[in-house]
């Protein structure tokens, strides 16, 4: 600071009162901002609570009370800034599932730690396995492997083995995703054996969580491997350890009571599948009665009452587990968040639901909820096929390779640097004398070098036109053999089918060998209906069956499948409308809708809304499908709906069309009496009509909310 020393007495005077006056502000400001500083007590003790709600399936207040409590810190430190990040990106990853969301919240985890030095290592350490969960979301196995080498690499490095162990059980619970189950064993019992160096000071997670955890994971990959002596065998090691360990943590009562829960239910189901309905039911009502309250795992039990609704049909308690079913279907109805476990367990409900209506003699209930069962199920396997195709030791011996050259590549380098800076005025004298030498060589045969290198230029553009045009010939004849297979496969399949039907008459077979014979003529009649779309089907109106649908119901439906796609773009699917029930055949209107959403994806650009509306005339329900993408040509108007159309395009991301879509799309609606049109412009987006007679319109309900899938 510079002070002024006036001449005169009073200007010295106001001086010094001016710099008393700055000191005394300079001194209040600096206390009235706090440094920031970690809570870690009030932090761990507010997550804590935030578990609780999420597994009582509380997920949006789970978001609001982490709000809350944060807004109560003046200045939170870096470790209580990460730990709300790497909640975040948990949250978008497995309870409303935004992977591009997950990956910001990611890279502010790496920020929070960036220039912390040995500080955070464990956190560090997750933050890599967050990566690679986020990478994997996204489809993006072998940068997501690498990230998970990178994490397990560095916890090895610097963090006891007992630190260490929880690593071990992620990597398990990655082959245990891709469905790898005897392949992820090793990785949880190595996780025990590091968890035997813990001692008596380690966290409740390194004494309880992680073993207990861990026990229960053998037994669920022992039992998904069909090994079901393994898997109760584990089972009972896992809830003799919860006995052991209970005393010694009376203030975490409610948590080891869920664990308990969890174990009661993952035994009452394999007493099940072992045929042991004694102990199976037991078991699983022991585990609904713990964990069907607030603040414990609601999630789990009602995957209890799943398998309790299939014990009761497998025992013909049809009664009971009519009971059971609605129930179920209850809690489903008031599930939050938009993942993995919500599906699987909604795909659960339509097969117990179909076996059900099918021992009550209601076939056709029976059929749609089979429907809606095996669409939901292959749209699952689809999105895990690739994860469960990707090889995790492939990838991290290439990791470990790929860090041993680069250690190799470093020493080389130092060694290298060295010898050129001995060298290198001698290197550039016979450069320079090089370059003068081969400039006046190069000028004499440049024009022989041009002649002959345009000579072959023409060689190779006319090898590359007969190239061309064999390959065309090649591919004419190749959809040539697709159809002659597709008619040649009808028969074969036909009788598949008629064998089916067969089987169906006959009251000898048992409810699971119908079952079995159901899904049997089921994919046949999936496979005849591809080759009928390979040879170029005609819908007609006398083939149609028609019965009552809800339009809402069925778009809802529709866009749910196809979330997944539209994330990949992070686009917006929102549908608008009311319910509204049209006598129509719903598996051909189905991809109809299906077929116009999806062209919708494909031609749309990233971050766009497509926007789904249902409404209706009096005598009409009007469909529309509107996009923000690259519309269609006038000169590609004529022909769009066309079965032999040249009007196929990529999309917006380079992805493939093979012009049948729409074609078929029109056969099916004109066979309902309805009609398909649209309205575009280039460059501004498309909206395609569909509209289907009313028999009479009834909006069973209020006017519903834009449902909306979105992947920012």
């Amino acid at each position: 600071m510079y002070c002024l020393y006036p001449t005169f007495k009073f200007f010295k005077q106001f001086w010094w009162a001016l710099v008393c006056v700055g000191l005394f502000f300079a001194v209040s400001c600096r206390r009235a901002v706090e440094p920031a500083q970690n809570h870690d007590a009030k932090v761990d003790s507010a997550f804590d609570v935030v578990n609780g709600l999420l597994n009582s399936g509380e997920i949006n207040r789970s978001i609001l009370y982490v709000d809350s409590v944060y807004s109560t810190f003046p200045n939170p430190g870096s470790l209580d800034r990460w730990k709300k990040y790497s909640f975040l990106s948990n949250f978008y990853l497995y309870y409303d599932v935004a992977p591009f969301k997950a990956e910001k919240y990611v890279d502010s985890m790496f920020a929070m730690l960036k220039n912390k030095g040995s500080q955070y290592n464990t956190e560090y350490a997750l933050t890599l396995f967050a990566k690679g969960d986020v990478l994997r979301a996204q489809h993006r196995y072998d940068k997501a492997f690498e990230s998970y080498y990178q994490g397990h690499s560095f916890a090895k490095e610097n963090l006891d083995s007992c630190q260490v162990a929880s690593f071990s059980a992620k990597l398990g619970l990655v082959r245990f995703v891709q469905q790898h189950y005897l392949k992820a064993v090793p990785y949880f019992k190595q996780t025990l054996k590091e968890m035997a160096s813990c001692t008596d000071s380690s966290t409740f997670e390194n004494q309880f969580i992680t073993p207990q955890s861990t026990y229960n994971s053998i037994a669920l990959c022992f039992e998904r491997a069909n090994q079901p002596d393994s898997a109760l065998q584990y089972y009972l090691r896992g809830l003799a350890f919860i006995r052991r360990a209970e005393p010694k943590y009376p203030s975490r009562k409610a948590y080891i009571e869920t664990a308990k829960g969890v174990f009661y239910g993952n035994l009452g189901g394999l007493y099940s599948r072992m045929k042991d309905y004694a102990h199976a039911e037991k078991y699983l009502n022991m585990s609904i009665g713990i964990n069907d309250r607030p603040g414990y795992a609601i999630g789990d039990a009602q995957t209890a009452k799943a398998k309790l609704a299939d014990l009761y049909l497998r025992t013909h308690r049809v009664a009971t587990a009519k009971n059971a079913i609605a129930e179920l279907e209850n809690n489903l109805a008031a599930r939050q968040g938009e993942n993995d476990a919500n599906l699987n367990l909604r795909n659960w409900l339509y097969q117990l639901k179909s076996r059900y209506f099918e021992s009550v003699g209601d076939t056709n209930r029976a059929y749609r909820s089979m429907l809606k069962y095996n669409a939901l199920k292959d749209s699952l396997l689809a999105v895990n096929s690739e994860l469960k195709s990707a090889d995790l030791d492939v990838a991290f011996k290439q990791a470990e390779q790929q860090h041993l050259l680069a250690l190799v590549k470093r020493d080389r380098h130092l060694k290298t640097v060295y010898l050129v800076a001995t060298a290198i005025i001698s290197v550039m004298v016979i450069v320079i004398l090089l370059m003068v030498w081969l400039s006046l060589k190069r000028s004499r045969i440049n024009v022989a070098n041009l002649t002959a290198l345009n000579k072959r230029v023409i060689e190779q553009n006319e090898q590359l036109q007969r190239t061309l045009s064999i390959l065309e010939q090649s591919q004419l004849d190749h959809a040539q053999l697709m159809k002659l297979v597709a008619h040649d496969l009808r028969s074969p399949i036909g009788a598949i089918d008629m064998l089916a039907d067969m089987l169906l008459t006959k009251n000898t077979l048992h409810a699971t060998e119908k079952e079995l014979v159901d899904l049997m003529k089921q994919s046949t009649e999936d496979c005849l209906n591809l080759v009928a779309q390979l040879l170029q089907p005609a819908v007609t109106v006398d083939a149609l069956k028609k019965e009552p649908e809800d339009l809402y119901g069925m778009l809802n439906y529709c866009i749910a499948q196809l979330k997944l796609k539209a994330e990949t773009k992070s686009q917006q699917l929102l549908l608008h409308g009311q319910s509204l029930v049209v006598s129509v055949n719903a598996v051909q209107l189905w991809r109809v809708i299906s077929n116009l959403i999806g062209n919708a994806i494909k031609f749309s650009y990233a971050h766009t809304v497509i926007e789904i509306s249902l409404s209706h005339t009096d005598s009409d329900a009007l469909i529309s499908v509107k996009d923000s993408g690259i519309g269609i040509p006038d000169e590609l108007k004529e022909s769009i709906f066309d079965i032999y159309s040249k009007s196929t395009r990529v999309g917006t991301a380079g992805e493939q069309t093979f012009g049948l879509g729409l074609a078929i799309s029109r056969q099916i609606i004109e066979a309902h009496n309805g009609k398909i049109w649209f309205e575009s412009e280039v460059g501004v987006g498309t909206v395609f009509y569909v509209a289907l007679p009313l028999d009479k319109p009834e909006l069973a309900l209020p006017k519903a909310e834009p449902q909306t899938v979105t992947s920012k």
